[in-house]
């Protein structure tokens, strides 16, 4: 063997090297096919009318078997702003319909979408701009035959996202998905199965990151919802509330309702909220959202030693908002911080917004039983208050003794700074006096 190959050694190099030189000419030769097959594609592409816009690919590059790899593709629709660029991706088509020429929804099998940029616009039905397949045609728009429908005519894919980023375009609200992981499975005549993932939210929502698992019924005539969704650390200030809310509130629920409007009920959970003058901690309760609005309920949490019960409701559109707590048995020494000021309170509060930052109205009442101010005894302190934009008005407080009440018809905060109406004494007997304070430095 040894000297066969001293014998032939120029003629099995030149071989070898043939064979390489093959394997080069080869590798050029489909990398030239990939670059034609693009060509081809685009110049087919310009002629399809599923998607408004263009659809346009650098590189193909496809198996006998209709697997087919791609490279920067990229879709961008004629309006709205709708822009689908794809790095790396590919999909399996039915490679009969290819040699047939008889291309349809269905022949696409398989789609993955590699780092993708999705920016994506949607009519008021939850329709994709742009994409012609998933429109109503006029004709059974006008006879009324559905309310509404999402369906993809004649279509059973399958879509793998794999990190991903989303921009979601639907009336007033914009939201953006990072790192976007889906498995989504779509057949027209039955269901559409979701699997999804994302990491940070922004743009109407903020969030660390949200999940939805479940599916849609296509059968009916109107599809449906039937899902599970939760929410990692939203952000409420992002809803626009003024009321610059910090930490994070995270929620469990299920979609169920008509497209294209879901209903959404589920829970929420907050280990602390800090509200202006107000420290709540585990906040807990239930929450439904429908066209728009949030509406939450059986609200509880801890606060001030205490704890309280609420409710409210708020317009993502419009951002007014409604907001009532009851407070019970509060620590008048942690709500004020005055250590030697002890009391339990009872609490009213109520707040009304239009929209309006300026326009926000809190008021209440409060009550509190026995309890002690530094040596001074008392039976029992009530009243009212109100406060909209920075002004702090406190209304017919009473503070009751064995010696006699102490009455505050009318004192404000404006700016921080005190301004006091007129004190009275009202001794047990029920005669009433004036008190004139000193008002100088």
């Amino acid at each position: 063997m040894k000297a066969f190959l001293q014998k032939h050694r120029r003629k099995i190099k030149w071989i070898l090297l043939c064979v390489l030189a093959s394997f080069l000419v080869l590798a050029w030769l489909a990398y030239i096919a990939s670059i034609h097959a693009a060509q081809i594609f685009n110049r087919e592409m310009a002629r399809q009318h599923f998607f408004d816009g263009t659809i346009t690919v650098e590189r193909l590059t496809a198996t006998p078997l209709g697997h087919v790899r791609f490279e920067n593709l990229e879709w961008k629709g004629s309006h709205d702003g709708n822009r689908v660029f794809i790095p790396r991706g590919s999909f399996q088509v039915k490679p009969m319909d290819i040699v047939l020429r008889k291309i349809s929804t269905r022949t696409i099998q398989e789609l993955e979408l590699n780092e993708a940029e999705i920016d994506l616009t949607f009519t008021e039905h939850m329709h994709i701009r742009g994409i012609q397949a998933a429109e109503l045609s006029q004709p059974a728009a006008r006879k009324g035959k559905k309310k509404f429908d999402i369906k993809l005519k004649n279509v059973d894919a399958r879509v793998k996202l794999n990190h991903c980023r989303m921009t979601a375009r639907y009336r007033q609200r914009i939201h953006t998905f990072q790192d976007v992981n889906a498995d989504l499975r779509y057949n027209s005549n039955d269901r559409l199965t979701i699997d999804f993932s994302t990491g940070e939210l922004g743009g109407t929502l903020e969030g660390k990151g949200v999940d939805i698992q479940g599916s849609v019924d296509l059968k009916p005539p109107v599809s449906t919802y039937d899902l599970k969704l939760g929410i990692k650390e939203l952000n409420p200030s992002s809803l626009g509330t003024g009321l610059n809310i910090r930490e994070r509130v995270t929620a469990s629920a299920t979609v169920t309702g008509e497209l294209p409007k879901p209903v959404i009920v589920g829970e929420l959970y907050m280990p602390n909220l800090n509200l202006p003058g107000l420290k709540f901690t585990e906040v807990k309760g239930n929450f439904k959202y429908e066209d728009g609005y949030i509406d939450a309920q059986n609200v509880t949490a801890d606060i001030f030693e205490g704890n309280c019960d609420a409710r409210g409701g708020f317009n993502i559109d419009t951002k007014a908002y409604t907001v009532s707590v009851m407070g019970h048995d509060l620590h008048s020494e942690d709500a004020t911080n005055i250590p030697y000021f002890r009391t339990l309170v009872q609490l009213d509060l109520k707040m009304l917004c239009d929209g309006d930052n300026r326009s926000t109205l809190t008021y209440g009442s409060f009550y509190s039983g026995k309890g002690i101010y530094a040596i001074i005894k008392f039976n029992s302190i009530k009243g009212t208050f109100s406060n909209q934009y920075k002004q702090l008005k406190f209304s017919d407080v009473e503070i009751k003794s064995d010696g006699g009440d102490i009455v505050a018809p009318q004192f404000e905060l404006v700016d921080g700074k005190l301004q006091m109406g007129n004190l009275y004494y009202v001794a047990p007997g029920g005669a009433r006096a004036r008190i004139h304070l000193d008002r100088k430095s």
